[in-house]
């Protein structure tokens, strides 16, 4: 703000001590130079003013200058601001616009990195603000006394008037405890119109003193400002919580009003780090104070609410909406998260709560109801899934702080909430699943209950809550709560003896040789990444990385001594595979996979034709210490039985898929592990003889149809959200309705038993 140089000319007197002295060591010593410029020199300055100061360094550079100030304690920091500009390339900047606010010293320094040794720093200014002479208060000019109504949040209108002329004033303030300019551009050094008038909008936070001011020393009266007192009321929230009413007094009609929640601090993620108020809804009060809010998306873990209109506060309330539900007879599974976001990426989880009602129909893979879960307040949700997380309709990963038993599946941690978008009947890793459990070489078979899904009060429609790949080994408890059931019942290569024993007994024999869970993936999108041979990438799934907050790998995840020596064994496999040898039972793949589980996944996934299951993705593998490669889990089944017209046949029921390696896209290589192991006659014959030992097992027409019956009211509603034509592919295979897409699977798998049958 420029000051008007005739009027301060005019009130200077003679003896005026300019603020601006360069010491007589700094003017010989130092050639770079600082001083003031506006207003131009001798005239002076009052606290308020703001001026102009002109840095010159001696030597030419496009610097980053920064301006100091002591503060006038003598410690010197950077002036907020007024930092890392750049000089022209003279060297030079003004610094325009610089507050005095008290005596103090100032000094322009080039920032660290410019790799000066001499010459980075100006001389020091002091700047002394000229001293105003007070007089008594209200004899130079007056400010008037607003009347008496308004409160904290108003801003009031105050006039200062003095002698005619064209004058710079302040308003000032002892809100802060002592006299200083109110804070904000419009009230520091407003020019007054002709008549020696100026008009403030003030706004009111408290009891203050007031007073007006001129840069040469003229005063008006103080006014004292008192708001009325308020009060401000939040009703019970009750219902949906859609609807929030809240009542101030006095009343400020047309005043703007907020619904605000307290935010939640959270432990398991940084979502939240410091609770906050959080403004959820807006209104307006209305003439007698009353508003009300209407809240589109209640949030249904409790909260604190209150509403604020201007500087009033109303009570707070604790509120959670009632959770929703549809009746369908199956379990209803909520995820919501503290602050009501979306979960909306892979790439990290969401705090919040999760429950489970209990189911009405025989849901439980023991044919019994699902009992109900109390909500657990440390849950954690993210997204899953690779091509399927492009849908609207998405499947999501699910953490408990603590093990739960879910729907009689034993207790776990870890859980997977799979939307079968693309899978129109709804039923087809439901079937997968089943048609495994008949393969007994199969160590593990993923179990699930088919449930209704919310997330943050909205229905997502119809899922399978379902067991996640994952080591895990079996434990007996007398209460049934507290079982835990084998998934993949391997030794798990714990971090902690990589870090306390000094032997280090995970990462050498005979420890380091399990247990591992790996899946053949063309995207890599593990944690660690293995190329096996020229045949593809596999990931390492488990041990994986543990990273700390900053995302930075610890010691306590996978070592570099483990993925070495899995990689390692994937090669031996590889080469040994496709080598020369390769049927020995000795030197060939016989030593590093076990025929068995190798000869039932393959007879499993060939059945069920997955796109994806010659090695491309979602193709598992696991192996423990002291043991062979093992196949399995099976895993990812929306993407099968017919419901693509893929290349290599994949929609016909008739063909062979996994055996075959002509005219399929999806492979990493243009020979896989399951071709080279068709070429074993060790390997034909061994499938042959499984074949006809679980045939008799494998008609799953009425497990189809008991399973159409469990779901056929979560299908209704799930297709009440999500359109049943849509196509989410020119190659899905989508019938009529539902039940003809079911009918379509049913008879797909009797056609492609039959078809398998006869080639045996």
């Amino acid at each position: 703000m420029r000051l008007k140089l005739a009027a301060l000319a005019a009130a200077l007197v003679a003896s005026m001590v300019v603020g601006l002295t360069v010491t007589s060591a700094d003017a010989v010593d130092n050639p770079n130079v600082l001083k003031v410029v506006r207003p131009v020199p001798p005239a002076g300055y009052f606290v308020g003013d703001s001026i102009d100061i002109d840095a010159n360094f001696s030597v030419s550079a496009k610097w980053k200058l920064s301006l100091w100030s002591d503060g006038g304690t003598g410690t010197w920091a950077k002036v907020p601001g007024f930092t890392g500009i750049t000089a022209t390339s003279s060297g030079n900047h003004t610094f325009t616009n610089f507050v005095v606010t008290k005596a103090q010293k100032v000094q322009v320094r080039i920032d660290p990195g410019t790799n000066l040794a001499t010459e980075n720093v100006t001389n020091e200014l002091d700047l002394t603000p000229q001293p105003v002479v007070i007089g008594v208060p209200g004899t130079d000019g007056t400010l008037n006394t607003p009347a008496p109504t308004y409160i904290a949040g108003d801003k009031v209108s105050l006039t200062a008037n003095f002698a005619s002329g064209t004058r710079s004033i302040t308003l000032w303030s002892d809100v802060s405890g002592s006299w200083l300019p109110a804070t904000g551009g419009s009230f520091s050094n407003q020019t007054s119109n002709s008549s020696g008038d100026k008009t403030f909008s003030y706004p009111v936070t408290g009891e203050e003193n007031v007073q007006a001011r001129t840069s040469t020393g003229l005063l008006t009266n103080i006014v004292h400002l008192s708001p009325l007192p308020t009060s401000g009321t939040l009703d019970p929230i009750t219902g949906s919580g859609k609807t929030v009413t809240a009542h101030f007094l006095p009343a400020r009609n047309g005043q703007a009003t907020s619904l605000q929640a307290m935010t939640i601090k959270t432990s398991n993620t940084d979502e939240v780090t410091t609770p906050a108020w959080k403004t959820i809804a807006t209104s307006k009060q209305n003439s007698t104070g009353d508003t009300t809010f209407s809240v589109s998306d209640p949030l249904e873990v409790k909260h604190t609410y209150r509403a604020v209109s201007g500087a009033t506060d109303t009570n707070s309330v604790d509120f959670a909406a009632p959770l929703p539900s549809v009746a369908t007879g199956l379990s209803q599974v909520y995820f919501n998260s503290n602050e009501g976001d979306s979960v909306n990426t892979r790439t990290r989880y969401f705090e919040g709560e999760f429950s489970m009602s209990g189911s009405t129909k025989n849901a439980s893979p023991q044919g019994t109801p699902c009992a109900a879960i109390s909500t657990v307040t440390k849950s954690t949700m993210k997204g899953r899934g690779n091509y399927s997380w492009s849908f609207d309709k998405k499947s999501f990963t699910l953490k408990t702080d603590k093990a739960k038993n879910l729907c009689g599946m034993g207790s776990s941690k870890k859980w997977a909430l799979v939307a079968n978008h693309y899978d129109k009947s709804l039923l087809r890793n439901t079937v997968a699943d089943n048609l495994a459990s008949k393969f007994s070489n199969l160590a593990w078979t993923p179990k699930s209950v088919p449930v209704d899904l919310f997330v943050n009060g909205s229905y997502r429609g119809s899922y399978i809550l379902i067991e996640r790949i994952a080591i895990q080994n079996p434990k007996a408890d007398a209460d049934p709560d507290k079982v835990v059931p084998a998934r993949v019942d391997i030794d798990e290569l714990k971090a902690p003896g990589q870090v306390t024993d000094p032997t280090n007994p995970n990462n050498v024999l005979p420890n380091i040789t399990g247990g591992y869970i790996l899946e053949w993936d063309f995207r890599k999108g593990a944690d660690n990444n293995i190329s096996v041979g020229s045949r593809g990438w596999a990931g390492l799934k488990d041990p994986e990385n543990d990273l700390d907050n900053a995302g930075n790998p610890t010691d306590q995840g996978v070592s570099k001594q483990q993925v070495s020596y899995i990689n390692g064994y994937l090669d031996d496999a590889d080469a040994a595979l496709f080598g020369s040898n390769f049927t020995s039972d000795t030197s060939g793949w016989k030593k590093y996979i076990n025929i068995d589980s190798a000869v039932d996944y393959y007879l499993a996934m060939e059945f069920m034709k997955p796109i994806d299951g010659n090695m491309w993705a979602s193709v598992y593998m696991y192996k423990p210490r002291g043991g062979k490669l093992e196949f399995g889990p099976m895993w990812d089944f929306d993407l099968s039985s017919g419901s693509a017209d893929r290349a290599g046949n994949a929609v016909s029921p008739s063909g062979w898929y996994l055996r075959n390696p002509l005219g399929i896209s999806a492979m990493q290589s243009s020979k896989t592990w399951f071709n080279r192991l068709n070429e074993d006659p060790d390997f034909r014959a061994a499938v042959k003889a499984r074949w006809n030992a679980v045939y008799p097992t494998l008609s799953s027409t009425s497990f189809i149809a008991a399973q159409k019956a469990l779901i056929s009211d979560s299908a209704s509603e799930n297709f009440t959200k999500w359109s049943h034509s849509e196509k989410l592919s020119s190659v899905e295979v989508v019938k009529s309705s539902w039940s003809a897409d079911v009918q379509y699977l049913s008879d797909w798998m009797s056609s492609r038993r039959s078809w398998m049958n006869s080639q045996f």
